[in-house]
C-alpha cells in the first residue's frame, strides 16, 4: 500500500464536493429524489445502501465535505472513522464531536445528521455493512468463536441496541487506523482477490473495535460485569471445553464448585453448563462454515455425541438447523 497515494486520494476534491463549493449553502440536488420515512414521529431522509452492500459485501465512501447533511436514517449499520480533522454529528438529538482517530458505530434506527459542514482537512471514512455481519457472521469467522469474545461482544451489542450508537476514542482504537487504511486501499484500488481481502480486513477491523471497546469500558467504568478473574475462567473453558467439568474448572482456579457456579451466573448470566454448551455450538458453527466435515463428525468433534441433542440445541441457538446454517451463512 502506498500511503502517499491513498492520502492524496482521500484529500482530493470529489464531484459532489466541487458542486457544494460552487453552490455554498445549497442542499444537494440528490435530496430531490431521496425517499423519506417516518422515524420517531418525524420525517427524515432514508439513505439506501442495500444494493451497494449486496454487490460489494461492504460499502465505503469518503463523506462529503463543505456541506451539511440533513437528518436521516440508513438502511444498514455504519462505522465512521475520522481520518483527519474533526467531525460533528447529531444523533437522536445528542451532539457528538469526534476527533482524529475516533470511531463511531451507528445502528440503523439512529436518526443522524451533520449540522456543521466539514472543512477541507476534516476527512471521515464511512463504512456500511449488513447488521447480520456484525451480529452473527462476524462472530462465526473468529477462530473457534471464543467464549470471552462472545460475552464481550454481547455486552457491547446490548449497549449499542440501547443507545443506537457507540463511540470509540482514538486512544483505545489500537491498530484500527492501520487496518482501516488497508481496507480503504483495497476498496478504492481493487485487485485480484479483493472480495476475500475485504472480508478479512473487515473482520480484523471489528475484532479491533471489540478490543478497544473493552479496554475503554474498563477505564471509564462502563465495563461489562466480566472482570479479569471471570475472563480467565472463560478463557480456560474456551480452551478446555471438551474435557472440563464444573468441578475440574473450580479446582483449576482454587474455587469450590458452588462458588464458581454462582460467580459465573452473576457475571455472565449463564450457568457453567450453558457457557460450555455455547462454546461447543460456537465451535460447531465455525466448522460448518469453514470445513466440509459432516454434521455428525462436527458434533462429535465438539464433544456432543447425542445427535438429537446437538440438532435441538443448535437450532435453538442459531434459529435454524446445522444444515440450513451451512447453506445460508456461507459466503
Amino acid at each position: 500500500m502506498d500511503r502517499a497515494v491513498l492520502d492524496k486520494r482521500m484529500r482530493s476534491i470529489t464531484k459532489s464536493e466541487r458542486w457544494h463549493l460552487e453552490h455554498p449553502g445549497e442542499p444537494s440536488p440528490i435530496y430531490e429524489t431521496t425517499p423519506k420515512v417516518n422515524a420517531g414521529g418525524i420525517e427524515v431522509y432514508y439513505f439506501d445502501w442495500r444494493n451497494t452492500v449486496k454487490r460489494n459485501f461492504i460499502g465505503m465512501i469518503k463523506e462529503t465535505r463543505f456541506a451539511t447533511v440533513p437528518p436521516h436514517v440508513n438502511s444498514n449499520m455504519e462505522l465512521d472513522f475520522v481520518y483527519d480533522g474533526t467531525c460533528e454529528l447529531e444523533i437522536d438529538g445528542k451532539r457528538v464531536i469526534l476527533q482524529r482517530g475516533d470511531a463511531i458505530l451507528i445502528d440503523t434506527e439512529a436518526v443522524r445528521s451533520s449540522p456543521v459542514p466539514k472543512a477541507e482537512n476534516d476527512i471521515v471514512i464511512a463504512l456500511t455493512f449488513e447488521r447480520d455481519f456484525f451480529d452473527s457472521v462476524f462472530l462465526s469467522r473468529l477462530p473457534g468463536g471464543g467464549i470471552l469474545t462472545t460475552f464481550l461482544f454481547e455486552a457491547i451489542a446490548n449497549r449499542r441496541r440501547s443507545m443506537h450508537y457507540i463511540t470509540i476514542e482514538a486512544e483505545h482504537t489500537g491498530n484500527l487506523f492501520e487496518l482501516l487504511m488497508l481496507l480503504t486501499n483495497e476498496y478504492m484500488f481493487p485487485n485480484i482477490y479483493t472480495p476475500n481481502m475485504l472480508e478479512h480486513y473487515a473482520t480484523l477491523v471489528f475484532i479491533e473495535l471489540i478490543r478497544g471497546l473493552y479496554y475503554q469500558s474498563q477505564i471509564t467504568g462502563r465495563a461489562s460485569r466480566i472482570d479479569d478473574g471471570t475472563a480467565r475462567v472463560l478463557d480456560y473453558i474456551e480452551h478446555h471445553y471438551k474435557e472440563c467439568t464444573l468441578t475440574s474448572t473450580a479446582e483449576e482456579f482454587g474455587y469450590s464448585p458452588n462458588y464458581l457456579s454462582n460467580m459465573l451466573k452473576a457475571k455472565t448470566g449463564e450457568t457453567f453448563s450453558q457457557i460450555k454448551l455455547g462454546q461447543q455450538l460456537s465451535e460447531a458453527a465455525y466448522l460448518l462454515l469453514n470445513t466440509e466435515r459432516s454434521i455428525e463428525s462436527i458434533a462429535k468433534k465438539v464433544g456432543i455425541s447425542n445427535q438429537t441433542f446437538f440438532y435441538k440445541k443448535f437450532s435453538t441457538a442459531y434459529g435454524m438447523t446445522p444444515k440450513k446454517y451451512r447453506e445460508t451463512m456461507r459466503v
